[in-house]
Formats: structure tokens, sequence, C-alpha cells
């Protein structure tokens, strides 16, 4: 049974065809990123399929980097200071994501 919610509710026919491998990969990404939605889980919850998780990312480490990398991005385009809240936040959670 799957650890994910979006696994086990939106992705019910693609876990029935894939092979048992890649479904725990899959629920493992979305179970960790699930956990950690507000800390830039969303990204991987909300634009990969099963299929663009098992192409985009080799392993835990490449979804980590790849989480962290757009953190990383939004946090060097933003307008604040150097002591604002966006940026306290992005410390207090981007440790997740190194």
């Amino acid at each position: 049974m799957p650890k994910s919610n979006n696994l086990k509710h939106s992705y019910k026919s693609w876990t029935a065809g894939a092979c048992p491998t890649q479904v725990a990969f899959v629920d493992e990404v979305y179970a960790l990123c699930e956990e950690h939605y507000a800390e830039g889980g969303d990204r991987i919850v909300e634009c990969f399929s099963p299929k663009d998780v098992i192409q985009t990312f080799k392993g835990m480490e490449d979804v980590k980097r790849y989480i962290g990398l757009q953190l990383e991005r939004e946090l060097n385009a933003r307008w604040g200071d150097d002591d604002d809240a966006e940026l306290k936040r992005h410390n207090g959670g981007a440790g997740l994501w190194k």
C-alpha cells in the first residue's frame, strides 16, 4: 500500500501497471514531498506525474538537489532584504533539500 496520498488516489491506474521498484521509488518521492509540501515539496506533488519522476530523477539525492536549486533560484530573485521573513523561512526549511 502506497505511503503517499498522491500515489494512492491520483495515480491508481499507473501503480497497477508499473514495476514494484518504480512504484516504491515514486511513492518515496511523493511521500517525502507531501510531508514537506510547504518547504518546496509542492513542486513535485503538483507538477510531476509518476512517469516524470522516473524520467527526471535517478534517486532521492536528485530530488533533493532539484528542489534545493528551485528554492535557491526563487531566493535569488526575491525583492526582500537579507533579514526578511522569506529568507528566514528558506533557511529554516532548505536544510532538508541539501
